[in-house]
């Protein structure tokens, strides 16, 4: 009989335990999650008439600095409002999910979106538009039905723009020839497979306005731009396995502009492999003054973010916006590298 009773006792003890354990468990979430809303938030919302949130998928963060950027300096100078890049500099690995999830909860005005669509982000977004929070999407364009606005490059342009400067490329050296276009398979969205069919199609009529006579063999390969390992075996296979290596690489992405130079470097490919980059941080800024990218074509990161909260602001306004704000690009090369360098 003690036996059992003992036996119980040590079951409550134990439960009890649990209970505590499961207790600080949430507690470490909650704050977490306090966390990544910055705490500040409220205040914020006090001081200013809007509160938005810029949520994205982790990737290019140069490029979504700049972009933050804009739209923090348009909100306070224009929009009487503020914006908080949500999940910035934290330890903790949250998906574009939980952001939103936490957007959601907080009653923000507004959320400014990167990533590309999935069954959860769309129930997330219904759920947010049937808050009335209006959503615009930034770069890569997804939930057509559910966002305002879409803020980003005419993805097709983009890529005659490549077309255009890939053709250039080859022109030096006139001969039967292989670009390898890096597709990143993680992205749901359609601007890339619209970008790469661009390309194709300019350069058909290129080869048939000039009456090229050589091949010009345009690949896309797939990758996985959230997997750094896997990423960079690819492009290493492409330089050093394969029988031939391509003579230009395209990059779509500022990682993987950056994955590319640096591997064309290890493997001693400068020169013999053409890289045509995306964004310009300060490495892809000294890539292009080293001669190791011939050229990266920029987005204007700083007017995307700024035209985001123009486009919030108008839809609060007067409910209703234009659904797509189209944003500059340039080119950057050795001969006008200079400009954008620090000193």
């Amino acid at each position: 009989m003690a036996k059992r009773d003992e036996k119980k006792k040590m079951a409550v003890v134990l439960f009890g335990l649990l209970l505590m354990g499961l207790g600080i468990y949430g507690l470490v979430v909650f704050l977490g999650r306090l966390q990544v809303t910055g705490m500040d938030s409220p205040k914020k919302k006090e001081i200013y008439g809007s509160y938005y949130v810029l949520i994205e998928d982790g990737h290019d963060s140069t490029l979504w600095d700049s972009i933050y950027e804009g739209a923090r300096r348009e909100g306070e100078e224009n929009c009487d409002a503020y914006v908080e890049y949500l999940g910035k500099n934290l330890t903790a690995d949250y998906t574009v999910q939980d952001k939103l999830r936490i957007a959601i909860d907080s009653g923000v005005d507004g959320i400014i979106l990167n990533g590309g669509s999935s069954e959860e982000t769309d129930r997330l977004l219904e759920e947010a538009v049937g808050k009335g929070i209006p959503v615009v999407t930034a770069l890569d364009d997804s939930a057509y039905n559910l966002r305002k606005c879409f803020v980003g490059v005419n993805n097709y342009i983009l890529g005659q723009e490549y077309s255009r400067l890939c053709f250039e490329l080859l022109s030096e050296n006139p001969r039967d020839s292989w670009v390898a276009v890096l597709m990143d398979s993680s992205s749901t969205g359609t601007g890339k497979n619209t970008m790469f069919w661009g390309m194709r199609e300019t350069l058909d009529e290129k080869i048939r306005e000039t009456g090229w006579g050589y091949e010009i063999k345009v690949q896309a390969v797939s990758i996985d731009s959230s997997n750094a390992f896997m990423t960079e075996e690819t492009i290493r296979k492409l330089l050093v396995t394969e029988e031939e290596h391509p003579d230009i690489l395209i990059c779509l992405s500022e990682t993987d502009t950056r994955r590319a130079y640096e591997a064309v470097v290890d493997y001693n490919k400068v020169g013999k492999v053409r890289i045509l980059g995306y964004y310009k941080s300060e490495g892809i800024l000294d890539a292009v003054q080293k001669k190791i990218i011939s050229s990266t074509v920029v987005v204007d990161g700083e007017q995307l973010g700024s035209f985001c909260v123009q486009a919030l602001a108008e839809y609060r306004e007067t409910g209703y916006v234009n659904g797509y704000f189209p944003i500059d690009t340039y080119v950057i090369d050795e001969n006008n590298v200079g400009q954008y360098q620090l000193p």
